[in-house]
């Protein structure tokens, strides 16, 4: 049986991240393995940064910082928050030209409730930001600070983050996440002492865990994923679930989770509501097609502003830089115009792709 090594969650980590930030602790190290998503080493670089410039005389640390975040929309909505509340801090913090067509007025205009300086610097509601750091008001039961239908759970979490309680109308794995990261934090030394700054301390990662699910499902075999846990935060850990519609079986063991074909599917109509693992919508998607399940998916109105338009580039079959389809498209032997932007999540993928088939 072949045996996969899965990377960090990048959820988890970022999340980690910015909670050491928070408390001026050590971050992650980062550069003791290979396998690390490129989003967290960014979060990590840009955190650094930050930190460098507050060490700095106050004449220097006046100057406007500016960081690249790329297409990493984690960053962006974390260190949005993080630098509003991060007193004489200057930064403008931009991206690529698809994250400046990713809108964060909701996460703003919070912020702005609370007292933060922040100003669009080009497009109203879209990134690039310059946000001049101050001491934020914190709201209080009686004027309780609401985000309702956010576009994403990450303008939830960025504000919880922060030490700011938010209240909304929906229920997310991503929010609860990071609820229980917070309170691991504040009675744990997970994340502050010297074991606690190592990758070892972040789960693998159950939505890079889907793409070999779908290889599975095209190309049978069995697959041991190694240190995936059964007990995970994370909320796309449901994918055994999905997958398990379409002839995949999970196992639970004690280094990891089995993947294997069960049984050819049925073309059945597969109903699946994706608003709270939107992350899954491109590798079910192509999984659907190549096996011939019509599949109708509900919950999708967040995939427009994803790294792609992902209902866009599911139809058309075109990653459009986005890390989720390429993979997708590769575990499905589909022609791939993108394989670098892989690197976001999942920087071996293709390696052990290659050598599986082997």
């Amino acid at each position: 049986m072949r045996e996969v090594d899965l990377p960090i969650s990048k959820s988890i980590a970022n999340r980690v991240l910015i909670i050491q930030a928070m408390h001026d602790w050590p971050l992650l190290d980062v550069v003791s393995s290979d396998n690390v998503p490129d989003d967290v080493v960014l979060l990590h670089d840009a955190l650094t940064s930050i930190r460098r410039v507050q060490s700095l005389p106050a004449v220097q640390s006046e100057s406007v910082c500016r960081l690249d975040l790329k297409n990493c929309g984690t960053a962006m909505r974390f260190l949005t928050a993080y630098c509003a509340q991060q007193e004489g801090l200057n930064v403008v913090l931009d991206g690529s030209p698809r994250m400046r067509e990713r809108p964060i007025l909701q996460l703003v205009e919070a912020l702005l409730a609370l007292g933060a300086d922040i100003r669009f610097e080009g497009e109203y509601g879209y990134p690039p930001l310059l946000i001049h750091g101050r001491k934020l008001t914190h709201p209080n039961e009686q004027r309780a600070l609401s985000i309702l239908n956010p576009l994403s759970t990450q303008f939830i979490s960025a504000l919880l983050l922060i030490g700011v309680d938010v209240k909304t109308n929906i229920r997310s794995p991503y929010i609860e996440m990071t609820r229980t990261l917070i309170q691991r934090s504040q009675s744990s030394t997970l994340f502050r002492d010297g074991a606690g700054t190592g990758i070892g301390s972040c789960e693998v990662d159950w939505s890079s865990a889907a793409f070999w699910y779908e290889y599975i499902a095209l190309h049978g075999g069995e697959i041991l994923l190694r240190n995936l846990r059964a007990d995970s935060l994370q909320g796309d850990k449901v994918v055994a679930d999905i997958f398990r519609k379409l002839g995949v079986k999970t196992i639970f063991a004690a280094n990891g989770v089995i993947v294997c074909k069960k049984h050819n599917v049925r073309r059945y109509l597969l109903i699946q509501n994706f608003r709270s693992c939107p992350d899954l919508y491109p590798v079910v998607a192509i999984t659907c097609r190549q096996l011939g399940v019509r599949l109708w998916a509900v919950g999708t109105q967040s995939l427009r502003w994803k790294e792609s338009d992902r209902l866009r580039s599911v139809r058309e079959c075109r990653t459009y830089h986005d890390h989720r389809m390429a993979m997708a498209l590769m575990a499905a032997d589909l022609p791939c115009d993108d394989s670098e932007c892989i690197k976001k999540s999942y920087p071996l993928f293709e390696q052990q792709l290659c050598q599986l088939n082997v």
